[in-house]
């Protein structure tokens, strides 16, 4: 069914007034060529019709008691198995027979959970006996035992190194994780695609600059995340490819991204990407493989379309807009504080208003903004706010391996998908935050997997303004004879 809009939804009085209009358009439609959006706008936009089957969140974990059980669905027993037959048999290549064990390589893991809360500048620090320092990891494992599985903790075999896999050393984790990140989440009906930013600053080819991000260095990865958060899918970036692409470096992300995710298509899902992934070519694709799409559009990638020019709306009030329609693609441009152009395959044009600050009036008044925008304002920000869980409570424990800061971002991430799983799916037992989440999984990693040191330690040595506070400390007597501490 085909509809007009104009700031609201209004009917046709004339049946055959109306019947004319599609005729000569669609005879219009025809005769353009599929690149160039030539159907003008005159007072009502022409709009496709739409056949949207909406979909609903449906969860897919059964039988999980606690956050612990929620963090072991993505580090589950086969990947820590997998994980300690590298380490050992690294170990082993260096003549230096290890023998790790499953609890030990949890107890790693906890290890890196807990420095995401208690941050100390080394490793070392967390067996240290004063008392201000947690001695929960010092009663888990030996400080030396402990650097010596960090030294030779390994993920892939180096003997079979594929030179032509740049990701090799992470390749079993990265495919393990891509497959239960989408395994054990349900459908929801909109989706971010953007970049993440893993920090690294050392050398490595795939390390990229970028001038303004929170993480200017580092490793860039391609992720798509629901609106809540959740990463679904991720594609680290290895460089510049010298494979053809057909919808540009952008696209080409965005289509493998729905390839990774296993999205079923014609199911009402609605992906949500910027101006670098953002093409009508892209646009017309998506349409077709059955994907509805938005995303804000560079003023040199509209194709010829007819909409009025950005110095020319730069003059206009705020609040102002065109458009244009055709091949079932949508471009709107609206002037705000800047000019923003924005395309979709599926939205139709319906007037909201947006509160702004007006320097004239000295109050908040209300401005026209087409629907599509404020729809792409509240449906962008998924890969933001998994980003900014992951930054609170960043893993900070580091060793000299290129691929550590990978393996501790996709733990990261692990952790903020376990913990938006286990709200969805109604688990409110220590899931209020994900820092008491967190703190939850590493404590019991700590606690059920660590073994204590059997040898006694030396008790700390007490501070020299206690010794010399002249407070009188007594004697006190004691049935066993003893070392003095000093």
């Amino acid at each position: 069914m085909i509809t007009f809009y104009q700031e609201a939804i209004v009917k046709t009085s004339s049946p055959f007034l109306f019947s004319c209009l599609i005729t000569s358009l669609q005879g219009l439609h025809r005769q353009l060529k599929r690149k160039n959006l030539q159907v003008g706008k005159k007072k009502n936009p022409l709009l496709f019709a739409l056949n949207i089957v909406h979909s609903h969140h449906q969860m897919k974990v059964k039988n999980v008691k606690n956050s612990l059980e929620y963090f072991k669905l993505f580090f589950h027993n086969d990947l820590i198995k997998h994980i300690i037959k590298q380490t050992n048999l690294y170990a082993l290549q260096k003549n230096k027979p290890l023998m790790a064990t499953e609890d030990e390589i949890y107890v790693i893991l906890g290890a890196m959970l807990l420095s995401g809360y208690v941050k100390l500048p080394k490793k070392r620090l967390y067996f240290c006996k004063d008392n201000d320092v947690p001695t929960i990891l010092q009663d888990s494992i030996r400080c030396n035992r402990f650097e010596l599985i960090l030294q030779h903790v390994h993920l892939n075999d180096n003997s079979e190194l594929n030179e032509t896999d740049r990701l090799y050393k992470l390749r079993p984790v990265l495919e393990s994780l891509g497959e239960t990140f989408q395994k054990h989440y349900g459908m929801d009906e909109h989706y971010s695609v953007d970049e993440s930013m893993i920090p690294y600053y050392g050398k490595h080819y795939a390390k990229q600059f970028i001038r303004g991000k929170p993480i200017r260095f580092g490793f860039k990865n391609w992720a798509m995340c629901a609106s809540t958060g959740y990463m679904l899918a991720f594609s680290l970036y290895t460089g510049k490819s010298s494979e053809k692409k057909d919808f540009g470096v952008g696209g080409d992300v965005v289509l493998n991204l729905i390839t990774l995710s296993k999205l079923p298509p014609n199911s009402g899902i609605k992906l949500f990407f910027d101006n670098y992934f953002t093409s009508l070519s892209l646009m017309r694709h998506l349409k077709e493989l059955g994907y509805y799409a938005t995303g804000t559009l560079r003023a040199n990638r509209t194709e010829n379309c007819p909409v009025k020019d950005v110095k020319q709306f730069k003059k206009e009030a705020r609040g102002h807009y065109d458009y244009r329609v055709a091949d079932d693609v949508f471009v709107c441009r609206w002037n705000d504080n800047n000019v923003v152009t924005v395309a979709t395959n599926f939205e139709n044009l319906a007037i909201t208003s947006a509160t702004r600050w007006s320097n004239e009036e000295k109050a908040k008044v209300q401005v026209p903004q087409p629907s599509l925008i404020s729809n792409y304002n509240k449906y962008m920000g998924g890969v933001d706010k998994c980003d900014q869980a992951v930054a609170n409570l960043r893993t900070r424990m580091r060793i000299k391996k290129w691929w550590w800061p990978i393996f501790a971002y996709l733990l990261d991430v692990s952790v903020v998908n376990a913990w938006l799983l286990a709200r969805k799916n109604g688990c409110t037992r220590d899931t209020e935050s994900l820092f008491v989440f967190r703190r939850f999984i590493a404590r019991s990693l700590l606690s059920t997997h660590g073994t204590p040191p059997h040898q006694g330690r030396k008790p700390a040595k007490p501070l020299s303004t206690m010794r010399y506070d002249g407070k009188e400390h007594w004697l006190v007597p004691i049935n066993t004879e003893r070392r003095c501490a000093n």
